[in-house]
């Protein structure tokens, strides 16, 4: 797992270099692959028993998959289509946080972004023009240093709805 350190520099800013590539890797993924990944970000707001139980539920499945391993003779607890179907509520819960974060910030985002020099920057997504729409993606989300990734996944999707779509509100 990669640490979050790697995204510092020595003064305590963010790597925006670092942010940037990151959004590039990104852009490889399914718009809902991508709003699952931005509900994952948002687990450091998330209740604590929220996570918790999901913790505790991949936790079990582990467990009881180990235990088989140890002693075939254990019939599974679970069989494979009800864990899938465990770990496919977990995502689509993610999906919908991802997309409840970016629809209470949608107004102030198209705000930011109907311009007609950043909707040009977006058509064609260079590393410098993914940089200057991360940077204001993140000025108008104005999170905390800890939580600058957020600003990545956010976007990543925009980027890969399309900008113009997204500030014309065809999503």
């Amino acid at each position: 797992m990669p640490k979050l350190s790697g995204f510092k520099q020595e003064a305590g800013q963010v790597n925006v270099q670092a942010l940037t590539e990151e959004a590039g890797k990104l852009l490889r993924m399914s718009l809902d692959d991508l709003y699952a990944t931005l509900g994952g970000q948002l687990f450091g707001v998330a209740p604590p028993s929220k996570v918790a139980g999901i913790i505790s539920y991949l936790e079990a499945v582990r467990s009881a998959s180990e235990a088989r391993v140890l002693h075939s003779a254990l019939s599974p607890v679970l069989s494979l289509q009800d864990w899938g179907s465990g770990l496919g509520v977990i995502c689509e819960e993610l999906k919908e946080e991802g997309v409840q974060f970016l629809s209470d910030r949608t107004a102030e985002l198209r705000e930011a972004l109907n311009n007609e020099d950043l909707l040009h920057l977006a058509d064609e997504t260079t590393r410098s023009h993914i940089q200057i729409i991360l940077m204001v993606v993140a000025a108008v989300l104005r999170l905390p240093r800890e939580l600058e990734t957020i600003s990545v996944t956010v976007t990543a999707i925009l980027l890969k709805q399309g900008l113009r779509n997204f500030c014309r509100g065809k999503e």
